[in-house]
């Protein structure tokens, strides 16, 4: 019976359809990945055993490769999505090329990506294309800062909304706006934590190695919580 009820609970059912997906699990494993490399420099800085230090390290990388693989053909959905956007002829023209540009954006950072997880497979020499992190960092950039003003620009429009009081009708209108608030400026916050992270991964920043993974799992957390709210 215990064992029953631990099988048949609703969380742990819920669970199991969240892992059901690439997508969530890859998630999953770009916690681990971050939180591996914010706990190495951890280990670091307290001055724990070589060993402890290159567990960490070892695991970041193997969690690493495993997101590559799972984010293979993932620069389709980021096309399409592109592509429907432009097609919107509705959409507010600024949200419209922010989209645009930022799918287009992560489709070549994660095409560029994909190269890398051919190289670390051995099918393409590792001495050829040695920027492919860089260029990757670059695309990923310019989609995070299309992000960003994506984001203020739906703060800005939706600020000057004023909530008024026994009209049941704006009291809902207004409890949408307020959700489309929060999720914005949510959203503007994780980009900008991403936006840290590939600022150092361009040497434009030169934040520690724990800094960063610190971001990392932060804005992991953040993409986990909507997509187990979505589950």
């Amino acid at each position: 019976m215990v064992a029953d009820s631990l099988v048949y609970h609703p969380t742990v059912s819920k669970l199991v359809k969240f892992l059901d997906t690439t997508p969530k699990r890859e998630k999953v494993f770009r916690l681990l990945s971050y939180l591996s490399r914010f706990l190495g420099y951890y280990a670091y800085r307290k001055g724990y055993s070589k060993e402890t230090i290159a567990l960490f390290a070892n695991l970041k990388g193997n969690f690493t490769f495993i997101r590559k693989a799972m984010r293979f053909l993932k620069p389709i959905n980021h096309l399409q999505l592109a592509s429907k956007a432009y097609d919107n002829k509705l959409l507010d023209p600024v949200l419209q090329i922010t989209t645009i540009i930022r799918n287009l954006a992560y489709a070549g950072y994660l095409t560029i990506d994909g190269v890398i997880f051919f190289k670390l497979l051995g099918l393409i020499d590792a001495k050829k294309f040695p920027n492919l992190a860089t260029y990757a960092s670059r695309f990923w950039l310019i989609g995070l800062i299309a992000g960003l003003i994506n984001s203020l620009r739906i703060i800005y429009s939706l600020k000057d909304y004023e909530h008024q009081e026994g009209d049941k009708e704006k009291e809902t209108d207004a409890k949408a706006i307020h959700t489309k608030l929060y999720a914005a400026k949510r959203k503007l916050v994780w980009d900008l934590l991403d936006t840290f992270i590939a600022l150092n991964s361009l040497d434009i920043l030169h934040f520690t190695e724990g800094d960063v993974g610190f971001a990392g799992t932060i804005t992991s957390l953040l993409g986990l919580e909507d997509l187990w709210k979505a589950t």
